[in-house]
């Protein structure tokens, strides 16, 4: 019998990589140059909502596949976490948006 070995959570992760992968990875590099962007680059802060509003977008996305499949039922966790993520990401989609406009006229 074989022994099944164990792997380590970043293999998890990135094993069924995907537009999941896609969409996180985006969102922590919009928040590494909006973290970046607070000290007076006004340069970086917009391009890091550019980049969190694409990230968060695509998230958006995904997450409405998820809601639109035939496939999953109504019942299913994957379906109610999908619900939730729509909601938490289409917040922080609307942030974004507004942080890019706010740093252009501003």
């Amino acid at each position: 019998m074989a022994v099944k070995k164990k792997q380590n959570v970043f293999v998890r992760y990135f094993t069924p990589f995907g537009l999941r992968q896609v969409c996180d990875i985006l969102m922590l590099i919009g928040m590494v140059l909006l973290i970046v962007g607070l000290f007076n680059l006004d340069g970086v802060l917009l391009a890091g909502f550019i980049v969190y509003m694409v990230g968060s977008g695509a998230s958006v996305a995904r997450c409405c596949l998820t809601l639109f499949s035939k496939q999953i039922n109504h019942r299913d966790p994957a379906y109610k976490a999908a619900i939730i993520n729509v909601a938490i990401m289409g917040v922080l989609f609307a942030l974004s948006v507004f942080g890019m406009v706010w740093s252009i006229v501003a």
